[in-house]
């Protein structure tokens, strides 16, 4: 009789371990869409029910037989198996499920922010357009963040950041969603195109950014960009949308606005950039490029001292694209390397003929910001020193600030290895940047070149000529020399050379030529120094 007691208990607490595991197993059918796990609840009721025939057959027999007495034990077993198994698989699933919400969340949201991030961008904008609700996109680039990031370092922009985010946050909650882009980029999705609207949220956002940001110890006010674009005016495609609020923002960018918005005419632009694009590449491999120079004048001996190397892409018509209309596409297409290394090779080759005239100065050839990226330019140099081609002092390499700091660690990297080699640098534009000082303490450079804005209005504006003063004195204390651009009146010369000036370079004297001209223009020969190349102040 023993041995029925304990098989009877043995097939009852099965069934209750089967019933208790009955709920777990409901939550995991109702949670799981795999076909699998639906078949779950009834496999336990059809287990239950095999345990009640056996129940059945033991209270029927008397004694019961040993082989009945082992079922028992085994479905015993089974029922503690299935009862420990089917709330752990449950408690899996859910853990499973917490953590591809988790993951989902982290995919669709920014990470410095907290903010909705670009994936979550294209995932609304999507569902707007699908569901044919009007409403307007803008997008917003913070204008200094980048001298900020480089000035004060990272840890310090993200801060700046986290607390901008929260800026835009806070006076834009009622007014759409908010999303971080990247970088310094946020952008939102208005439910409405009504300009009026859109223009009282543009105020928000710039009364926002107007607001002293506290960070740490400093406190500061930025400012933004603004593009934006509306749906259904501007189109049905949310990349278009994208790129037309893109195209609004820099425009905003460039042309120093608080915001503008898309019109047809920015994407007429656009596409005649790629058509450039395209044109430049073609350019490249047909060698239509030629360099221009400009003599550099020594203020004390009116003779020749340098030439500044520029470059310029004739057309069939006779005309000239600007370089200011290419040399922007180029950097963004990553032909500038290419550009700079075919300038710097033409150049040394013309070199050869000028030495053969009696040209005995340097040649002042313009870095871009995006030379400092790789190292293509600095091998082509470390090549021609070794072949013999130049010597260091035959060329003068010139940067302007922006382009410094675009990236001042690479700068900082790129400029001091050349200048390991021997290569001269001079800061160009100098005083229209935002850290001249800072780049005159950092970098090992020799002279600056003070922009032509201070010097076309000399005479008339007192600002202009105070600059001036203060900038020829300051390179005076530091030891530099200085080149003073775009002069054209003898008056002006004159006063920047009283005042300390080393060189001067302008219509006055010289415009640009090419080689050829050049070498046949009497007053260039004229003005050739026949003894030592231009002296940088050492």
């Amino acid at each position: 009789m023993v041995m029925k007691y304990i098989a009877l208990a043995s097939v009852a607490t099965g069934i209750f371990l089967l019933i208790y595991s009955m709920k777990p197993a409901y939550l995991i059918c109702r949670t799981e869409k795999a076909p699998g796990w639906k078949i779950l609840v009834a496999l336990i009721a059809v287990f239950i029910l095999g345990y009640l025939f056996v129940l059945t057959e033991l209270l029927i027999e008397s004694p019961i037989h040993t082989h009945l007495f082992t079922v028992s034990l085994i479905l015993l077993g089974g029922g503690i198996f299935v009862a420990l198994i089917v709330p752990l698989a449950l408690n899996t699933i859910r853990q499973a499920h917490r953590f591809a919400k988790d993951e989902q969340h982290s995919s669709l949201h920014d990470s410095l922010t907290s903010l909705a991030n670009r994936k979550y961008l294209l995932q609304s904008l999507k569902t707007w357009v699908q569901s044919k609700q009007t409403f307007s996109l803008l997008l917003i680039d913070l204008n200094n963040f980048k001298q900020i990031n480089d000035g004060l370092g990272h840890y310090f922009g993200d801060k700046f950041l986290i607390s901008v985010a929260k800026l835009l946050q806070e006076n834009t909650r009622n007014h759409g969603q908010l999303y971080r882009m990247g970088g310094d980029e946020f952008a939102i999705i208005f439910p409405d195109d009504d300009d009026t609207k859109i223009l009282s949220l543009v105020e928000c956002i710039h009364h926002a950014l107007h607001a002293p940001v506290q960070v740490m110890t400093y406190s500061m006010k930025t400012s933004a960009s603004i593009g934006i674009t509306k749906f259904p005016h501007n189109g049905y495609e949310v990349f278009n949308l994208l790129k037309q609020a893109d195209l609004a923002m820099y425009e905003s960018k460039k042309k120093h606005k608080r915001y503008t918005f898309y019109h047809d005419q920015l994407g007429s632009n656009s596409y005649g950039k790629l058509k450039l694009s395209i044109k430049l590449s073609e350019a490249l491999k047909n060698d239509e490029f030629e360099l221009h120079y400009q003599p550099i004048i020594q203020g004390q001996t009116q003779k020749v001292s340098s030439l500044e190397v520029l470059l310029r892409w004739p057309q069939e018509d006779g005309s000239f694209i600007e370089p200011e209309d290419f040399i922007p596409i180029a950097e963004k297409s990553a032909l500038i390397s290419v550009l700079t290394q075919w300038v710097i090779h033409r150049a040394a080759q013309d070199l050869n003929v000028l030495r053969a005239h009696g040209f005995q100065g340097s040649l002042h050839i313009n870095l871009s910001a995006k030379d400092f990226q790789d190292d293509e330019v600095t091998e082509q140099l470390h090549n021609l020193l070794n072949s013999g081609q130049i010597q260091p002092a035959d060329f003068v390499f010139e940067i302007t600030e922006s382009a410094v700091f675009e990236d001042i660690d690479k700068a900082k990297r790129v400029i001091h290895e050349m200048h390991a080699l021997g290569f001269r640098f001079s800061i160009d534009d100098f005083g229209t940047g935002y850290s001249s000082l800072i780049i005159l303490r950092e970098l090992p450079v020799k002279q600056i070149k003070i922009d032509r804005s201070f010097i076309i209005e000399y005479h008339q504006k007192e600002a202009n000529r105070t600059i001036v003063y203060a900038l020829i004195r300051l390179a005076q204390d530091l030891n530099l020399s200085v080149v003073a651009e775009g002069v054209e009146a003898g008056s002006v010369e004159q006063a920047l050379i009283k005042l300390g000036c080393n060189y001067i370079q302008g219509f006055l004297y010289f415009r640009p030529e090419p080689l050829h001209r050049l070498l046949y223009n009497e007053q260039f020969r004229n003005h050739l120094k026949p003894e030592s190349p231009q002296h940088f102040v050492e």
